[in-house]
């Protein structure tokens, strides 16, 4: 979830402060990064302190799971490589219920065994799942159509892949191991991506009924590259970098395969995009709302300074690329861009700034978003928002991706949410068999690479993730948060 320079080819990042910790031949952060040893806002690590329990294991990579209407009692995990899994959380047992792998664009972008951020990203219910038997899917696949909005790449440049919004159906929604009638797919949307990267794909309902689409800015270091002209998350002519929200229950949508919410700040208006809910993404990697307050959570990966949480409303603009967090962005013309204490070009007023904002590089190289916790078995978190942090470090060789963190927010700091770790996830995992025994030691205990935060029909949380942070082979799992 980090720009390709990050994850892709020499992958061996590790923060320059624990450097010297690392049993190995060390690999600094990139030097022409003049705020790369600056931190803005660390996390605290003495937090609560949780246990895990083991679900299920053997998926590839989990990228989330989610509720079904009606089945209280089961998690459906997304897994990247293209199937829906229903998990019976009392037994563990699996059922896959759908199969889109012959669908999605071949992942790993540097061949098989690499990092990827294309797939089955995500999966949503209807509200009315229990009697209809719709859900509906985003994945990344192969360019086989014309996009449903104008795409962003010049004539003659081939989108790397199209991101697709489909619904389906499920003949006997009652039965929780049902499949899906593959027959039944029908297309919503279908987007033109410039690069492999900056997906987002988390979709949801919202209390509102309608469905929350977050898009990532496209791929491109900085907003730029081919296929961003200057910026597409500020954009409102493209669907990129957006949290788009439509109807699937309507039709007056210039496709016809939805409905565009009469409320939504850009209906009706020439040339934008009405189904934009709000814009100023970079990769928002996570949603979701509280479903005691009815707050839309969305965490949104940074480039090289900062992750950042948002609570998103309606005509919002998240600042990217004008902002990285609550700072301003300098692109840096062609050198990576860096967060500023002072703006290096005209901003507009108005730009939202998140809630919480913690160090990319020192702390983590991309935030998971997850759940206001409203569960029983922890608690100390109880009203808290707990969410995830992919890797502490991050490579696809040694350190590896193998040293994700939970994080949850605890009291404001200077105006800001402070992010604080939960103690007691690295000797969980440790206890659960999830450690690498073949990484060499490094600054920091492993654990997993964090993939997801999902939540069960009681509140209660879960981890999936795996031990490889790849698209590839058996390690991945889902793990129950518990007190300790």
């Amino acid at each position: 979830m980090r720009r390709i320079a990050v994850l892709v080819g020499a992958l061996g990042l590790i923060s320059t402060m624990a450097a010297s910790s690392f049993a190995g031949p060390a690999a600094a952060h990139p030097p022409d990064d003049p705020f790369d040893d600056t931190i803005f806002a660390p996390i605290r690590t003495n937090g609560v302190k949780i246990g895990l329990e083991k679900v299920t294991d053997g998926l590839t990579a989990p990228v989330k799971a989610v509720v079904a209407p009606g089945h209280p009692g089961r998690l459906f995990a997304i897994d990247q490589d293209g199937q829906l899994v229903s998990v019976d959380l009392a037994s563990g047992r699996q059922a896959v219920v759908l199969d889109v792998s012959d669908r999605l664009i071949p992942l790993g972008v540097g061949g098989p065994n690499t990092f990827d951020e294309r797939g089955f990203l995500g999966t949503a219910f209807h509200p009315d799942f229990a009697s209809n038997g719709l859900l509906y899917t985003y994945t990344s696949e192969r360019v086989t159509a014309a996009p449903t909005f104008p795409s962003t790449l010049p004539p003659g440049t081939a989108a790397n892949h199209q991101n697709v919004v489909a619904e389906w159906r499920v003949p006997n929604p009652g039965d929780p191991g049902a499949a899906v009638d593959p027959a039944s797919r029908r297309e919503l949307i279908r987007i033109d991506w410039p690069q492999f990267n900056h997906n987002g794909g988390d979709i949801t309902f919202g209390p509102d009924g309608l469905l929350y689409i977050p898009t990532g800015d496209g791929g491109g270091a900085d907003d730029q590259n081919v296929g961003h002209n200057a910026g597409n998350a500020q954009n409102p002519t493209v669907p990129l970098g957006k949290v788009l929200r439509i109807d699937v229950d309507a039709r007056d949508s210039a496709n016809g395969q939805y409905g565009v919410p009469a409320d939504n700040i850009w209906r009706g208006m020439p040339g934008l995009v009405g189904e934009i809910f709000a814009l100023g993404f970079r990769n928002p990697w996570r949603l979701s709302f509280d479903r005691q307050s009815g707050r839309l959570y969305v965490a949104d990966v940074g480039q090289n300074d900062l992750e950042e949480i948002s609570i998103v409303v309606n005509g919002g603009n998240y600042g990217w690329n004008l902002k990285e967090g609550a700072l301003f962005f300098n692109p840096n013309g062609t050198q990576p861009g860096f967060a500023s204490r002072e703006p290096s070009r005209p901003t507009p007023p108005g730009l939202q700034d998140p809630i919480a904002q913690y160090d990319t590089h020192h702390e983590g190289h991309a935030v998971i978003g997850g759940f206001v916790y409203q569960g029983r078995r922890v608690p100390q978190l109880r009203g808290r928002y707990v969410f995830g942090e992919f890797s502490r470090l991050s490579g696809t060789g040694a350190p590896g991706s193998n040293y994700g963190r939970i994080l949850y927010l605890s009291h404001d700091r200077h105006g800001m949410a402070q992010v604080t770790e939960a103690r007691g996830f690295p000797e969980a995992a440790a206890r659960l068999g999830l450690i690498d025994p073949n990484r060499p030691p490094a600054a920091f205990p492993q654990t997993l690479s964090v993939l997801g935060i999902a939540e069960d029909a009681r509140g209660e949380l879960y981890v999936t993730g795996n031990v490889t942070g790849v698209p590839f082979g058996t390690t991945g799992v889902m793990l129950r948060i518990t007190a300790r």
